[in-house]
């Protein structure tokens, strides 16, 4: 009983190692994304969602696509050419 006990701990240890280092990959792609995006003008009402957005993100919230596409009526995907793809 006392071998499951530690194993479990261990088990435990790692889950929260890894997690920490989810959140770590997570907050790089992050600022990554930010960096790469070009710089634009936004409205207060923009950013406001924008922080809602970011908000939602860091709990974990989701939406599906179906309810993306209908608030933002996205029908179309873009197209992208065969040699961007790596």
């Amino acid at each position: 009983m006392l071998t499951t006990e530690v194993n479990l701990e261990k088990v435990y240890a790692e889950m929260k190692r890894v997690r920490l280092e989810l959140k770590s990959i997570e907050h790089t792609l992050s600022d990554l994304a930010d960096a790469m995006l070009p710089l634009e003008k936004m409205s207060p009402k923009e950013k406001k969602e924008l922080h809602t957005i970011d908000k939602e993100m860091e709990r974990g919230e989701c939406v599906s696509l179906e309810a993306v596409k209908s608030k933002y009526g996205a029908k179309k995907r873009a197209k992208i050419p065969r040699n961007a793809i790596q």
